[in-house]
């Protein structure tokens, strides 16, 4: 509960967050692991092995550090305090959205470039709102309710596993298409991890408004999206905002034919604050279980 407010009133900026140090390392250590003309399976083995070992390295260190730290439980604090990421992508989506109201598309697409892997030199108005929304529904989700979900799973260790994995995907995301062979093998690993918090996380927002609609869209989009645990949440927070999300996108000046979400309007920039507005309901609904799950075991 101290990490939750921490970051909740002092979280890190990019400025000094050991993220930023993390993905300029690992961008560059799959730009030499790659290999473009070798075979798929020379994709996956190298990098299989290239995210395992970093992982097993940093982890092990952690491991180490917790061992012989006078106060474990604040270090697993703090480990879960750099693992979470609600105010940053917040602060930023409600900064696009007052450009964008005030018509500066430009800055707005600037901003909006580091938070995507898509390409945005020539998203209209609505599409950088549709980026800005699927970007901040899916970065919350998986740097906020996976990693508490995972932490109150299995730990500090595993969170904090599952943040360098996420880190490491990112980093890659880069300079690869999301359909390349090298992504594959971390792509999978990182499906099954997510699974069951952000089915929770959809289903906790399907709830939260426009149940039937929800569940009808889980039901004829999200199933069939391109990647169902994004596809189910994206088809909640369709539902929930009565708005259109997905669509094509551009990825290293490649066309993604990806599937369209609902048949509502398309996005515009005051949806964004209603959008955040559902996260945090669904914020607010689980650590009220939290606090309530721990109240019960203490009597």
């Amino acid at each position: 509960m101290i990490a939750l407010l921490v970051e909740r009133f002092l979280p890190l900026t990019s400025w000094y967050h050991p993220d930023t140090f993390l993905t300029v390392v690992f961008r560059a250590l799959g730009k030499r692991v790659y290999r473009a003309k070798e075979s798929n399976s020379y994709q996956y083995l190298s990098s299989t092995l290239c995210f395992s070992l970093v992982i097993l390295v940093i982890v092990t260190i952690t491991v180490l550090l917790l061992e012989f730290a006078y106060y474990p439980e604040l270090l697993a604090g703090l480990m879960l305090y750099i693992c979470l990421q609600w105010q940053t992508p917040q602060k930023k989506a409600l900064r696009i959205a007052r450009l964008l109201k005030q018509n500066q598309k430009a800055t707005a697409r600037e901003l909006l470039k580091p938070l995507v892997a898509r390409d945005v030199s020539k998203l209209s108005r609505a599409g950088i709102c549709k980026a800005v929304m699927e970007t901040l529904t899916l970065r919350i989700a998986r740097d906020y309710f996976a990693v508490i979900f995972i932490y109150l799973m299995f730990g500090a260790i595993a969170a904090f596993s599952y943040h360098l994995l996420r880190l490491i995907h990112q980093s890659w995301r880069c300079d690869l298409t999301p359909d390349n062979v090298f992504l594959k093998s971390i792509s999978i690993l990182l499906f099954i991890i997510e699974w069951l918090p952000i089915r929770l996380l959809a289903f906790t927002v399907a709830c939260s408004k426009a149940t039937k609609l929800s569940m009808h869209y889980i039901k004829h989009y999200g199933r069939h999206f391109y990647q169902s645990n994004s596809g189910w949440l994206l088809s909640a927070c369709s539902a929930s905002v009565a708005v259109q999300l997905g669509g094509p996108a551009m990825y290293q000046g490649h066309r993604f034919n990806k599937m369209r979400i609902g048949t509502e309007r398309l996005p515009q920039a005051e949806d964004i604050p209603v959008l955040l507005s559902r996260l945090s309901q669904a914020r607010v609904f689980w650590l009220l279980i939290i606090i309530g799950i721990e109240v019960l075991k203490s009597i």
